[in-house]
């Protein structure tokens, strides 16, 4: 007769074949069951059917700011950082019966989709963006030369205006993100606005966004979320509105295994001043999105 342990080891080994097997969402011809390489990780192995679905996500986002990359680089600006395009090896757990979303690169390359332009130094309309800049900076050199604590203060208000102003003119930051079932703006003071667009959806601005990695209003930015897909508008903000959470949620993401790996809805956060932020709404191919949401 078998021993404890013998019998043990037995039911072990026979665990695997017991067990079943877990499946993702299916898009196109792929195999949806998940071949967990990582077992005991944080993250989980993805299946083919979601690494497929992931590159194919990505190209599309990439081609509906291709133009916008495009008209900046051959007017005076540089693409200074971007999210790389690579196969994802790994995903969070527990997301197999969830609306995919585009987490993979989210932990080592600072987000999940993202494009960063840069208005080249050299050029006169950075350098006449840079001045008023310029001149703050030595008027708070001096003001620190005359330890007048009020001086002081004033000068040093006038230098993060003067910085946070010419960032708003020089320096673009796009981030894009699918699926989002509602998305929260932090928004120091200033009030909001909300503005339909005629290529579909709505963008909602605001001054003095709280960034991505936290802080307060002296690290406030200007910042415009485009919304695209089944999205409900907030209501506009009072002329005297203060500190403020702005709240867009989104129509209940369907779960159906033909439905979870497809791009139900599209939110781009884009941080730059407004008239910029204007451009790349023009620039941007909406067609593109329409037809990624429509997974063609």
């Amino acid at each position: 007769m078998p021993s404890t342990a013998r019998l043990a080891t037995l039911l072990f080994a026979c665990l695997p074949a017991l067990a079943t097997a877990q499946t993702t969402g299916t898009f196109g011809a792929c195999d949806p069951v998940i071949h967990d390489k990582l077992v005991g990780a944080e993250w989980r192995s993805p299946s083919d059917c979601e690494v497929k679905f992931d590159a194919y996500a990505r190209q599309g986002l990439t081609a509906a700011l291709q133009p916008v990359i495009a008209s900046l680089t051959a007017n005076g600006w540089a693409l200074t950082r971007s999210v790389e395009l690579q196969p994802i090896n790994s995903t969070p757990r527990h997301t197999e019966n969830k609306p995919y979303q585009l987490d993979e690169q989210q932990m080592h390359q600072g987000g999940a989709f993202f494009v960063q332009l840069g208005l080249d130094k050299n050029s006169a309309a950075f350098q006449q963006a840079d001045a008023p800049l310029q001149t703050a900076m030595q008027k708070f050199g001096a003001a620190m030369k005359s330890v007048n604590a009020a001086d002081l203060a004033s000068s040093q208000e006038q230098l993060r205006d003067a910085t946070r102003t010419e960032e708003e003119h020089t320096a673009i930051g796009i981030r894009v993100s699918i699926n989002q079932s509602s998305v929260g703006i932090p928004n120091f003071k200033g009030g909001h606005t909300v503005t339909p667009l005629p290529t579909g959806g709505f963008a909602v601005s605001a001054p003095n966004v709280q960034p991505l990695t936290g802080g307060d209003e002296s690290a406030a930015q200007r910042v415009t979320y485009v919304f695209v897909g089944p999205f409900t508008p907030p209501a506009p903000a009072a002329s005297s509105a203060g500190d403020e959470t702005i709240r867009v949620s989104a129509t209940p993401l369907s779960t159906a295994p033909t439905k979870s790996l497809s791009v139900q809805n599209v939110v781009l956060r884009i941080q730059t001043g407004t008239d910029l932020a204007q451009q790349v709404i023009r620039l941007t191919d909406w067609n593109a999105l329409r037809q990624l949401m429509a997974g063609k």
